[in-house]
């Protein structure tokens, strides 16, 4: 009997020649250096027969050239080892009651950081929402039927809560580790709309790391209950497999999938209590201009920036950080000096007072761009205040 990393070779039509080929190409995005092709032939055939457990690396590198999640393709989620763990309480401590006062105290709670943190960002919110962990992770544990569904819900939500938090701040592993703890919770509930949204949240987590591969796989995980899903997690769910296809390259399929994601939210019903009531044409746009600056279409990006900022809810104060970042990007792409420092110099208060490693990461890859210009007096002061920012 096949295993399923057979299945999957076998589903793509290669030899193991080209596997490895794949492997190769799939190594040097992510970093890794694999073995010389005689011990790696060896390696892949026993992690194909089930005599080996991949590693890590290996993982990654599956995930990447099969575009598929770890459990699709057999392999078991490992999560990351640097993540912080919940305190537990004390052996002599009583755990509470998951009683219904409990519940409505920590909804409320999760409510009100979740309208801050595009406000104030993520680093202010991280210590408050580790603080509640240990709580919610001994509810969890403890819940009996009759309540449960309730209880690990809120720990589903909690969790993948604090796996954006942490990624906005810039701890990937930490950021995957809750949000696989989410997944887990998910699982459980049988919710197809919980469960799609932590997967394109990990599909994200993925794609910032480099895992172009691997997140498409996590993106048509999120859309495999596509006919159960509300407007907003479907349309979310399409922007997530729309930035891994740009990160590989793939114009045709991440455009299509940006064309769904605008087709949902113009049909969706927007509700504040939703699972993404961010998603709005203006967040679809600042998305679709990103796909368009990795696919090098930055005069496209330079257009749906400037419509998404003129739209812009002010209430998502920290993404239309982010948005301005881009769009100084996408200016100085095209070598427009100028017009890049002016939305860069607007980016970075924003970036100061929220703290967002993403702003913070689009505003260094300018840098790179401006390098040709940095002894022009605005981009030597541009590049000092960002320096003064990271500490440097």
């Amino acid at each position: 009997m096949k295993t399923k990393l057979q299945a999957a070779r076998t589903a793509k039509g290669w030899s193991q020649v080209q596997l490895m080929e794949a492997m190769a190409a799939a190594a040097a995005r992510l970093g890794v250096r694999l073995p010389e092709p005689s011990s790696l032939k060896t390696q892949v055939s026993m992690f194909e027969n089930g005599r080996r457990a991949p590693g890590r690396d290996y993982r990654a590198i599956f995930c990447e050239v099969y575009e598929a999640s770890l459990p699709e393709l057999g392999l078991e989620d490992d999560l990351p080892k640097t993540a912080p763990q919940p305190t537990p309480p004390s052996s002599g401590a009583t755990s509470p009651e998951a009683g219904p006062e409990v519940l409505r105290y920590l909804k409320s709670v999760l409510v009100q950081h979740a309208q801050a943190e595009p406000l104030v960002g993520a680093r202010f919110l991280v210590p408050a929402v580790q603080s509640q962990m240990p709580l919610i992770e001994e509810l969890c544990k403890g819940a009996s039927a009759s309540i449960r569904t309730d209880v690990v819900r809120v720990g589903a939500r909690y969790a993948e809560f604090l796996g954006w938090l942490h990624q906005d701040t810039g701890d990937s592993d930490a950021a995957m580790f809750w949000t696989i703890r989410a997944l887990d919770y998910a699982s459980e509930l049988d919710d197809p709309a919980l469960t799609s949204y932590v997967f394109q949240r990990r599909s994200n987590i993925a794609a910032e790391t480099g895992q172009a591969g691997h997140a498409v796989g996590l993106a048509n995980a999120a859309l495999r209950q596509a006919r159960h899903l509300p407007g907003q997690v479907h349309a979310v769910a399409f922007r997530a497999s729309a930035n891994a296809h740009a990160l590989l390259g793939h114009a045709t399929e991440a455009f299509r999938a940006l064309d769904e994601a605008r087709s949902l939210i113009d049909k969706a019903d927007h509700d504040t209590g939703s699972l993404a009531p961010f998603c709005s044409a203006s967040y679809i746009d600042m998305e679709a201009a990103n796909c368009a600056l990795q696919l090098g279409r930055p005069q496209d990006a330079v257009k749906m920036l400037e419509a998404s900022l003129a739209s812009w809810p002010t209430e998502q104060q920290r993404d239309r950080g982010l948005c301005l970042a881009r769009l100084a990007t996408a200016h100085a792409h095209l070598g427009d000096v100028e017009a890049g420092y002016n939305a860069a110099s607007q980016a970075l208060p924003i970036a100061q007072s929220t703290g967002s490693a993403r702003i913070l990461a689009e505003l260094g890859r300018l840098q790179k761009r401006l390098a040709p210009w940095s002894k022009l007096v605005e981009i030597a002061a541009l590049n000092q205040r960002l320096g003064t920012m990271r500490g440097s």
